[in-house]
């Protein structure tokens, strides 16, 4: 079947010949053009662009198959056709092939044949065609939808980067918001404390300078008014330190369900008998090494929540067993990684809470009891006590199903064999001395009062304001028996670092550190070993550490 409308361009130096084909080609509807060399045939090609060539291989001014290259090469979409009644070798044959025609007959050719390979080489050009145009469309499809998805991943890199720069917005308002609420927290109970103590010390002033003077009863009971109001700010600091994890522990290897036994009967008086309290340990529990003072503290906390949490009586179980965690687990706090922990689950029946409120519990000074019945800092404190220990606390609650709070404590190396141990006796009166002791401490105010209790032990006292005073005063004075310095010193050298430099001025001198804050700058591995006395501290704890100190126990 013929394809008409077709052009086809005949090509042959024979006049005879060219007739013939362009007259069978034209009688079948075709379209013919004809050229007789190959000047001229490369001349249609460029100006009408013919859809198949009939190329004769002998031409008289230029080989037919290097004419063929040339035309496969300016007009890749026409078929060649090529002829030759000379050549009609294999070889032949083939090298006409290579040289980019699409098929090969040999002259004379049939009408019929001649007709069947100008439509078949018609229809596979076609088709070509119709591929090519196929894979332009494929390929303009396929790079739109490319710049598309550019354009998609684009916008959604600058949603990506202006998502984290909301959420970081938040957060920093978020943390700003927490900061606000501890500092507000922290202000207001100090305020509380401070209106006691400042109250008391001026009615016992105005008494001092009035001949009217208050009776000693009462002096004395504003005074231990005072002193009770220190103690609660003493505790209330101990406990953002814990919150914060720079409290100091004294860590231990211990069996935590020994110590949970031993204070069951403070627990249920803690609870009080409107609430069922059940106990139950694994007996096999491994050893973890924590300060046992600050996890009866946390479970004691823990116990006492869960009583608010039941006003009208209800049930609490504290479960110890070990627990080995393969993957980590993600919790509302933070993730528990892999390991062996000893997992203490304290789970009650009282009101729970909503998420909001379980998001927020171990926010320091965040409370959802009546004011005046919780500072707020009862499940940070265990939160930090937790995290210092390195293991990982984890709640569930929901309104009305109550709260469980799992503790994960890292196993440690078996508990050690039991030392004895003297206890020494109780003393009556404050130790005191003469030995000469050197106090370093930048705050003047603190300086005078710890220059003056220790004076008033019986002790010589030198003092030094700096870290480079005090090596200054060690290399000049004669006798120091006791190097007494805060932790945090100015001029770029802390507590620790001085016993150091003090200790190689004079060797074996005997220190004790003091700070409110106890971790502070310590230079790591190579701090010496020095007892840290935290502040506040009384007259009769820094008397007996003196001497402590000075006795080398």
């Amino acid at each position: 079947m013929s394809d008409p409308g077709k052009k086809i361009l005949v090509v042959d130096d024979d006049g005879g010949g060219r007739y013939l084909k362009a007259h069978i080609l034209r009688k079948h509807g075709y379209v013919v053009d004809e050229a007789g060399n190959g000047a001229a045939a490369l001349a249609r090609c460029r100006t009408a662009g013919p859809d198949l060539v009939l190329l004769d291989v002998i031409l008289p001014d230029v080989d037919g198959i290097e004419l063929c290259r040339q035309i496969k090469t300016e007009l890749p979409t026409a078929a060649v056709l090529q002829t030759s009644a000379a050549i009609s070798s294999a070889h032949d044959r083939a090298m006409s092939l290579a040289g980019g025609a699409d098929a090969f007959l040999v002259e004379p050719i049939e009408p019929e044949e001649l007709l069947a390979t100008v439509n078949a080489l018609l229809r596979m050009h076609a088709a070509e065609q119709a591929l090519r145009r196929m894979n332009e469309t494929l390929e303009n499809a396929v790079g739109e939808r490319t710049r598309e998805l550019t354009e998609a991943y684009r916008r959604l890199e600058t949603e990506a980067v202006e998502r984290r720069k909301a959420e970081q917005l938040l957060w920093h308002t978020q943390k700003l918001d927490a900061v606000g609420q501890l500092t507000g927290g922290i202000a207001h109970d100090f305020n509380n404390l401070l209106a006691v103590v400042v109250g008391s010390l001026e009615m016992i002033r105005s008494s001092l300078e009035s001949s009217d003077q208050f009776p000693r009863a009462k002096v004395l009971r504003l005074l231990k008014t005072a002193e009770a109001a220190t103690d609660r700010g003493t505790r209330l600091t101990r406990q953002l330190m814990t919150f914060a994890r720079r409290s100091t522990l004294q860590p231990e290897t211990v069996k935590v369900d020994a110590l949970i036994r031993a204070s069951e009967p403070f627990l249920r008086r803690a609870l009080g008998e409107a609430i069922s309290f059940r106990l139950s340990c694994d007996p096999a529990l491994w050893p973890c090494r924590i300060d046992p003072v600050q996890f009866e503290a946390a479970i004691l906390n823990l116990a006492v929540n869960a009583r608010d949490a039941m006003p009208k009586g209800g049930d609490l179980e504290i479960t110890a067993s070990n627990e080995t965690i393969a993957t980590p687990v993600l919790e509302r706090s933070g993730e528990v990684q892999p390991g062996d922990y000893v997992c203490i689950r304290i789970t009650d029946t009282g009101v729970g809470m909503d998420p909001d409120v379980a998001s927020r519990a171990f926010e320091p000074f965040f409370t959802t009891k009546d004011v005046g019945r919780g500072t707020g800092l009862g499940l940070s404190q265990v939160y930090g006590f937790i995290k210092q220990s390195d293991g990982h606390i984890a709640l569930e609650s929901a309104p009305g199903c109550g709260a469980s709070f799992r503790l994960y404590l890292p196993r440690s190396a078996p508990v050690p064999a039991a030392a004895t141990v003297a206890v020494p006796p109780p003393r009556n009166e404050f130790p005191t001395g003469t030995e000469t002791v050197l106090v370093v401490e930048d705050n003047p105010e603190v300086r005078e009062l710890a220059t003056s209790t220790i004076s008033g032990l019986g002790y010589h006292v030198l003092e030094a304001s700096s870290g480079k005073d005090a090596l200054d005063i060690l290399r000049h004075n004669g006798t120091v028996d006791l190097l007494f310095s805060d932790v945090v010193l100015p001029d770029g050298m802390n507590g620790f670092e001085l016993v150091h430099e003090a200790r190689t001025l004079r060797t074996g001198l005997r220190a004790l550190m003091t700070s409110g804050y106890a971790n502070a700058n310590r230079p790591g591995s190579e701090r010496p070993e020095v007892p840290v006395l935290l502040k506040p501290y009384r007259r009769n704890e820094l008397a007996e550490r003196i001497r402590l100190a000075l006795d080398g126990a």
